[in-house]
């Protein structure tokens, strides 16, 4: 953000001059004056400056010494104002800085809320409102979703602990993002995962889906062991529900998760 024409992080400047600074500055520019002007008279008046005597030295003193008695005295209630003026000038000026950097921090830390309000603390994955608002951008082209969840994860917290569970879920996903290509992932609660992509792009779902075979997980106490998901797909075509879809994969994952294949369902097959 900008202020005044100035990024805020450039540091405010205001050029002042002191008091004694600027009567000096009057004082000599009205002694000048002054002698010009008295000499331009005396030329026009057609005046001759004496040689000599007490007459020739008022002459050619007074256009001097006249500015240089009355000027400062006459300057400096000018001179002090102009420096209370220049003074107040740089307080607006730093303060106008210091609320333009409020306003950009204000602005950033906004933007850094809406991003978590966005994000699953756990994983860092979107949640499901990143994930509904991603779909919701999306919906002028055919997406492909496959939604993904944990066999039997409940015996994983009951036999490790809930600090387990966690890692679990950090590590699968992981393996969700690692699977690379164009693929969004996101943690809709617990242990349901979403995975969002353009619908040319189905390989990519297969290939996420296939990093979750038989994914062997190391544990705390040294030892390792292996969790099984389930997974299911559907097709979401430009304008339709988001929540359609959805229930759709979830449908297809939960037929998946009771033949008890703990395997996921090849997302090129889609329920009708």
């Amino acid at each position: 953000m900008r202020s005044s024409g100035r990024r805020a992080d450039d540091k405010p400047v205001v050029a002042r001059r002191s008091v004694a600074a600027h009567v000096a500055t009057e004082t000599a520019l009205a002694v000048v004056g002054s002698t010009a002007l008295c000499y331009l008279a005396y030329l026009l008046a057609g005046l001759s400056f004496p040689s000599g005597g007490a007459g020739g030295v008022v002459m050619l003193v007074a256009p001097v010494a006249t500015p240089l008695l009355v000027a400062p005295f006459v300057a400096l209630p000018f001179a002090r104002a102009n420096d209370r003026i220049a003074r107040l000038l740089g307080e607006v000026d730093r303060t106008r800085h210091a609320l333009a950097l409020e306003v950009e921090e204000r602005v950033e830390a906004q933007r850094r809320l809406e991003e978590l309000a966005r994000r699953d603390p756990l994983t860092g994955l979107l949640n499901r409102r990143g994930f509904f608002e991603l779909a919701a951008s999306r919906d002028r082209r055919e997406l492909a979703l496959m939604v993904v969840d944990v066999d039997e994860f409940k015996l994983v917290n009951d036999r490790w602990g809930h600090a387990t569970g966690d890692m679990v879920l950090c590590r699968i996903a992981a393996a969700l993002t690692g699977a690379g290509g164009p693929v969004e992932v996101a943690r809709l609660g617990g242990d349901e995962f979403a995975l969002i992509t353009d619908a040319a792009d189905l390989e990519c779902l297969e290939r996420a889906a296939g990093e979750l075979t038989a994914l062997r997980i190391a544990l705390p106490d040294g030892t390792a062991t292996e969790v099984a998901c389930s997974a299911g797909s559907s097709l979401l075509a430009p304008g339709a529900s988001i929540d359609a879809a959805l229930a759709a994969a979830d449908a297809a994952m939960y037929a998946v998760k009771r033949r008890g294949t703990a395997a996921r369902q090849d997302p090129t097959r889609y329920p009708s």
